[in-house]
């Protein structure tokens, strides 16, 4: 049971943070940007929010450190929208799993050639 509730409370915060990241924050450097999963501690103290963004014009530790320093403001929103006792400390690291991705699947179609 437990399990569950862990579960559903790192999904509840995923989309709680997608929707503040699309209605609340005005910083243009969160433009494009998707969280693409949620881990939290087993204390439930830290949450890791791991995100991806469709427009790399920026370089990613720039938007890292713009992310991890409006923190407080994601988490004191979450907080609200979540109301429970204790709100998770938010740590937000890029997920590059896309862009591997991306780059496999470039690969296998220069392989996948038709035969002469």
């Amino acid at each position: 049971m437990a399990k569950v509730n862990k579960e559903r409370r790192r999904e509840l915060i995923r989309i709680k943070l997608s929707s503040i990241l699309q209605k609340s924050a005005s910083n243009p450097n969160f433009e494009g940007i998707t969280i693409t999963d949620v881990k939290v501690s087993p204390d439930s103290s830290v949450a890791i929010v791991y995100y991806s963004i469709f427009n790399t014009s920026k370089s990613i530790s720039h938007i890292t450190r713009s992310l991890n320093d409006a923190s407080g403001f994601f988490q004191s929103k979450l907080s609200n929208s979540l109301k429970t006792r204790n709100t998770p400390r938010l740590k937000f690291i890029y997920d590059s799993g896309f862009d591997k991705t991306d780059k496999i699947e470039t690969i296998l179609k220069s392989l996948n050639t038709p035969p002469e």
